[in-house]
């Protein structure tokens, strides 16, 4: 067995980790609300929309299985700084293209790049991370989403308003560069790789099925049900606004009020998790997202009420700050068998991100953006009902323990 890497120095981490995870997380979301509008601006239908927006999510799908042998080939740095180019090419491109099939194959990119930095960035962490203060560290990640998302909508809607869409994503594409050269720079030097296990990772998937499909079912399930809210969510609240005749920075300020509601009350979401269990944390933060999502065909009228809708909407989501990631590390196997799991998991949670745009897409190309809305709040419901009914709380759970593969 190999020995584990010594720790890698905390300023290394908080200058060639975490910073140039704010610039990425903050140019994302500075791009993400536009998208929707930018297609919207275009004439593209709603439906059409979705299709663009779940395109990001696909490539993500599409990268979870091949990006973690990349990582285990190329090592931690070539794979981080691989990805991080990957995406800045793509929302270069995107920033002159307006023909949604390419646009959707440039997002589809840049969704398998970003797969890429982020399998990267955890081996990283895992390494780094003495297990005493791992979860606090992986919080933190949580936390820099969440502040970037609080930050970038309103300040992109100012940029949109006085420069157009296509200032959004070169300054997107301006942060990604920042950020690969902080990384480069100041990111730890030690190349981190896999292990020969990786060569055998479709065989580890169908064990894992089989032998935790129990758990796998039921749990999985409720985190993809979750993750078609969120990804829901950043279609909906644009185009919503949009349909009102708002101006983007309009609209950028009601989704930054309720991603400045997620990050406040985000720690909520793990105390929850630790004391009471991972099912409070899950149920809570499915049951206040989808009412928040229905109550947007009554409220939703005006400013106002789409400024609480938001806050709500961000609040439910702080109820279940880290818990894709807590559940998933609870209910991994352990020895040989854990990467094929979590492989396997962020396969069954990223099918939920695609999904989301393109159920709203469909359903509001058929009727309304108001009944699409209404339909995924209910599914979310209806999430939470069979989550209470049958998930067994993850943090009771005991994992099969794999001899190796």
């Amino acid at each position: 067995m190999d020995p584990q890497p010594a720790p890698i120095e905390y300023k290394r981490l908080a200058f060639g980790i975490y910073l140039p995870a704010f610039l990425r997380m903050f140019g994302g979301a500075l791009c993400g609300t536009y998208i929707p509008l930018y297609m919207a601006e275009l004439g593209v239908p709603t439906a059409g929309i979705g299709f663009v927006v779940g395109a990001q999510a696909a490539g993500m799908l599409a990268a979870d299985l091949p990006a973690g042998l990349m990582v285990s080939r190329l090592g931690t740095r070539r794979s981080m700084l691989l990805g991080i180019l990957g995406v800045a090419v793509a929302f270069a491109f995107a920033a002159f293209t307006k023909g949604v099939i390419l646009l959707a194959g440039l997002l589809f990119m840049a969704g398998f790049c970003g797969a890429l930095i982020q399998i990267s960035q955890l081996t990283i962490m895992r390494h780094a991370m003495p297990d005493r203060i791992r979860g606090r560290a992986m919080s933190l990640v949580g936390g820099i989403v969440r502040l970037a998302g609080a930050i970038a909508p309103f300040l992109g809607g100012l940029l949109v308003q006085a420069a157009g869409y296509a200032a959004v994503f070169g300054c997107y594409v301006a942060l990604l560069v920042c950020a690969g050269g902080l990384f480069a720079w100041l990111g730890p030097r030690r190349q981190l790789g896999g292990t020969r296990g990786d060569e055998h990772i479709l065989v580890g998937v169908k064990r894992v099925v089989r032998e935790n499909g129990r758990v796998l079912l039921p749990a999985g399930g409720s985190l993809l049900v979750l993750s078609v809210l969120r990804t829901s969510r950043r279609v909906i609240l644009p185009l919503w606004g949009h349909g009102l005749g708002l101006s983007p920075a309009t609209i950028g300020m009601i989704v930054s009020a309720g991603a400045s509601v997620d990050t406040l009350l985000f720690p909520l979401g793990g105390i929850i998790s630790d004391k009471k269990g991972r099912k409070w944390s899950l149920g809570g933060c499915l049951g206040v997202f989808s009412c928040g999502l229905i109550a947007l065909a009554v409220l939703g009228g005006n400013v106002p009420g789409l400024i609480a809708v938001s806050a709500l909407i961000g609040a439910g989501n702080a109820l279940g700050a880290g818990i894709n990631m807590t559940v998933g590390t609870d209910l991994a196997p352990k020895g040989a068998d854990a990467g094929p799991f979590l492989g396997l998991w962020r396969v069954i949670t990223d099918t939920g991100g695609m999904l989301g745009p393109l159920a709203v897409g469909g359903i509001a190309q058929f009727f309304a953006l108001g009944p699409a809305a209404v339909a995924i709040g209910l599914a979310g419901l209806g999430g939470t009902a069979l989550m209470c009914q049958f998930m067994p709380e993850p943090k009771e759970f005991r994992p099969h323990t794999a001899s190796g593969l």
